[in-house]
Parts: structure tokens; sequence; C-alpha cells
């Protein structure tokens, strides 16, 4: 790697000249001199060591996006918005994965506030940690994707409540009436909301709510799949299942596989959040898509505006969900 002396000595000029000349401080050094230390640095691939200057400063410009599960595409897709945004005001972003681990979240947000990162983007999964309340007090900028009991601080999501009562509903017009969702767990808001839009959708339609129709996952693949085995080893099997989210989803789907059952002929399915090639499935997956680029983006304003204004007012954003009608529906061939 090359080092400013090596700059220096390609370019035939002092160290002090390089660092001025790529600093662009002062008018001590001339166009000529400058452009010729820029072409060196240039040539060697000269890299300027960042790590004196974030030493001085009160934090590194950097945003920690720690996230439950790295592998979902649903947060690879809110960490794209979120980098397209923070990048042209020079921010870069990391991303940690919990796994749902309190420990493993309580860590990795210890390190964040160790390394003075600027700001943290958090994905809740139940009580906030103590080291989270640490950040905070801390004054060090967070926003949050979903709701977190006894926490102020500003929000970005969608409404899940609502989201999932629209996709319900769309399987009641079809005429099913034994509906089953695969559920998550109950500490995690945003799945308590989804849930809640479920039964909303059930009662509006004058359906009587079934305990046995509502069976709760873990928001995996597997978790998923193991439970949509479940509804089709009923006796009264479900005539439309509803996911909790894209795993989930892609479970289900797995689960109906198996078993040999068609889609939407055998069993109709509407799936929370959108999957990577979702309209290219043998049929295309009818879905409540969540706007998640946009989540993102908005995200990285929100944190952005409360590293610069730490004492603004706390913003709430709530997003659109949108019902994309596909192929995985139908109205029920037999009414159980």
């Amino acid at each position: 790697m090359a080092t400013l002396l090596d700059v220096a000595r390609r370019a035939g000029v002092s160290t002090a000249t390089v660092s001025r000349a790529l600093t662009d401080s002062g008018s001590a050094v001339t166009p000529q001199t400058r452009q010729r230390v820029l072409d060196a640095a240039e040539a060697l691939g000269y890299q300027p060591n960042r790590l004196p200057g974030y030493l001085r400063a009160r934090f590194v410009p950097t945003i920690g996006f720690v996230v439950s599960d790295i592998g979902n595409p649903f947060y690879t897709a809110i960490a794209r918005g979120c980098e397209d945004v923070i990048g042209p005001r020079g921010y870069s972003i990391t991303l940690s994965s919990t796994d749902e681990d309190h420990a493993r979240e309580a860590k990795r947000l210890r390190d964040l506030a160790a390394e003075r990162v600027a700001g943290v983007i958090v994905t809740p999964d139940g009580e906030p940690s103590a080291e989270l309340h640490a950040l905070i007090n801390a004054g060090v900028a967070v926003v949050s994707l979903d709701r977190i009991p006894g926490v102020h601080v500003d929000l970005v999501g969608v409404d899940n409540e609502h989201a999932s009562f629209e996709g319900v509903s769309h399987l009641i017009r079809e005429g099913h009436r034994r509906i089953g969702i695969v559920a998550g767990p109950e500490m995690i808001n945003a799945a308590k909301d989804r849930e809640a839009g479920y039964r909303r959708a059930l009662r509006e339609a004058r359906i009587a709510f079934d305990p046995s129709l509502l069976l709760r996952g873990d928001l995996r693949e597997d978790g998923g799949y193991r439970r949509a085995l479940e509804f089709f080893a009923q006796e009264h099997r479900p005539t439309a299942i509803f996911s909790i989210n894209n795993l989930t989803t892609i479970g289900v789907l797995r689960a109906a596989r198996n078993r040999g059952l068609r889609i939407p002929d055998d069993v109709s399915i509407v799936g929370f959040d959108d999957i990577p090639t979702g309209d290219l499935l043998t049929p295309p997956l009818t879905v409540v898509a969540q706007p998640t680029y946009f989540i993102g983006a908005k995200a990285a304003e929100l944190i952005l505006r409360r590293i610069d204004a730490p004492d603004a007012p706390v913003t709430e954003a709530v997003l659109s969900c949108s019902l994309i009608v596909r192929g995985s529906t139908a109205p029920p061939k037999v009414q159980v």
C-alpha cells in the first residue's frame, strides 16, 4: 500500500505539500503542484489514512444497520435504499445480523457504540436491550423499523394491520371462509399487527375466528414449512393460507409442493412481502408488498436529519403497502 512518502517522492515534493494538496487546505500549493500530487497519488493507488481524522471527530461517518436475519432479501433491499441516500453524504453502512439472539444483538450494539458510529438503524425483535438504551442516552442517532416498547425514537414502518387486512380480505372476496394464517412470534410488534389485520378481516366478514387456523411460525422458511404441513394434515384443512413474511411464504410453498397440492386449485396463498422472482413462479405469487427500498431511503433521511439536528422532534413515517394480485389465489373449488 502506497504511503504519503511514496507520493511525495514520485511528485518531487515534501510530505507536507502532499498533505496540503490532497486536503485542498490553504493556497500555498500551486495548481500545477497540486495536479502533480494528484497524478502521483492516482498512479500509486494511494488511499489517505482517515483514522487520525476519525479520532479527532465526534463520530465515525458510518451507520450501523442491525437486522434479525441478514439472509432475508427484505433487509438487503432496505440496506440498498439506505446506502443510496447516505453515500452521497459521505457515510457508509455496516450490516449486522442478530439471528434473533438478544445476547448477540447486545454485543453488536456495544461494538457499534465503541466504534463511535454516527447512527444505528435497528429492527427490534422484542423488548429493548440495555445496550440500545445506552446508545440513545449517549446521543447516538437511532432509527427503528418497528415500534419499540418504552422507547421514543424516529421510526419508519408500514401499516402492517391494514396491509394484512387487505391481503386476507382479498381471499374472502374470492370466496374463502376457512383461511389459515402462519403467524409470527407474539413479542414482535409487526407480527402482532399483521395478525390483528387477519382477525379484523374475518370479523368484518362475519367469519368466526377458528383457533386451529392460527399457527405460529418463527419468520423463517423452516418454520413456515412445518406450520403449513400441520395445516395440510388437518381433516378440514384451510382452503387458503395467509403467510406472515417472505421466508415463511417460501416454506409454505415448499410444503404445498411436498404434499402434491396444486396452487391455487387445492390451496390459495397470499404472502406478506414480495419475494425475488415471485412474479416468475408457477403460478405467480399474490402478495402484500412492502416498499422496501423506500423504507431504507426514508430511514436514511431520518437518521441524517437526527445527526444534523439531535433535538429535532421525533418522526414516525408510515408507508403504504400494495396488494399485488397474481395467480396464487382463486375461488375455492370445494368449500370446507
